[in-house]
């Protein structure tokens, strides 16, 4: 017959009194479970109770206070802020790393996003990328990931023209995946929609367009519409970018445009972009979004548009989107 934990048996006691053989019971389930590792059904054999019993005394361990587990983030992650922006904002993973001065913010932020790409991903994973400048820093820190099959998302900027051979980052990053690339040698903006449909059914063009919808995760910088802060922004001349703020551009998303809400507006100008739909692009399972405070209204724009579903940010601008949603 099973011998029952110890207690069990009707004794008269003081009110929350517990017996010495109790407690030892306690402290020897507790640490056999917490620091010999053994597993809980060993643990019910060797004590001869039932497993279901053995969980009923961890968890009187834990209430009794003999048992505390301290979880300690180190410096270099803010985990209070992640847990919050994760449940208020509805993100499925935030990466909040500590706030840095604005000379340092981009090298940091890459550095975390290209550490969740190698540990998150898998062999047969589909990951969709842009050749732009976060990209460059990204790869620059990544050695190889054999077996993943890139996608450019969309086309090149001319801010990346000015900043990067785009040619060059494009092989950088077949060299890094070792794994089939999927190149866009084109303009990310175009005169109008009807040239971008022309390009989209071009051959090598169309053959990295119907990768689309096989991605399963893809990693885009928080363009904000400002100087030096968007591709698109880049691209267009001061009339048109008057025009797009005065409709209340805040973001722009791999050539998608946002308010500050989280609407998609311009879509006309979007419509002028070489990039993965917006209907493609929101149906990846893994969206990673990278931005820093320096764009803390468009990271704002992209979490109220729910475009990302993992955030890499800095704790000031974790700090602002919380404060600023209900």
């Amino acid at each position: 017959m099973s011998e029952k934990p110890i207690g069990d048996e009707s004794v008269p006691r003081a009110r929350g009194a517990r017996s010495a053989a109790r407690t030892i019971q306690l402290l020897e389930v507790a640490r056999s479970f917490y620091i010999d590792e053994e597993p809980k059904v060993a643990i019910a054999k060797r004590l001869g109770i039932s497993r279901f019993a053995v969980s009923r005394l961890l968890e009187q361990a834990r209430s009794a206070g003999l048992v505390r587990i301290d979880i300690r983030p180190p410096a270099d992650v803010d985990f209070t802020l992640s847990s919050a922006l994760m449940h208020k904002a509805g993100l499925r993973r935030a990466i909040v790393l500590p706030a840095t001065d604005p000379a340092s913010e981009l090298a940091i932020l890459a550095a975390a996003a290209a550490s969740y790409l190698v540990e998150a991903g898998a062999s047969e994973d589909v990951v969709g990328l842009v050749a732009g400048r976060t990209t460059s820093r990204i790869l620059d820190r990544i050695g190889e990931l054999p077996g993943r099959s890139i996608v450019q998302l969309s086309g090149v900027s001319r801010a990346t023209y000015f900043e990067h051979n785009p040619a060059e980052m494009i092989r950088a990053m077949a060299m890094r995946f070792r794994g089939q690339t999927f190149p866009i040698y084109a303009p990310l903006l175009l005169a109008d929609a009807a040239l971008v449909a022309s390009l989209r059914e071009q051959i090598g063009i169309a053959d990295s367009i119907a990768q689309f919808e096989k991605l399963t995760r893809v990693l885009f910088s928080v363009g904000a519409w400002k100087p030096d802060g968007s591709g698109v922004f880049e691209s267009l001349d001061e009339t048109v970018r008057a025009e797009a703020a005065e409709a209340g551009a805040t973001a722009e998303i791999l050539g998608h445009i946002f308010d500050a809400d989280g609407r998609r507006i311009c879509r006309s100008l979007s419509e002028r972009c070489l990039t993965i739909s917006y209907e493609d692009f929101i149906i990846v399972p893994d969206r990673v979004a990278v931005g820093g405070y320096a764009r803390a209204d468009a990271v704002l724009a992209c979490v109220r548009a729910k475009a990302a579903t993992t955030l890499v940010t800095d704790a000031k601008t974790a700090q602002f989107v919380l404060d600023s949603l209900p």
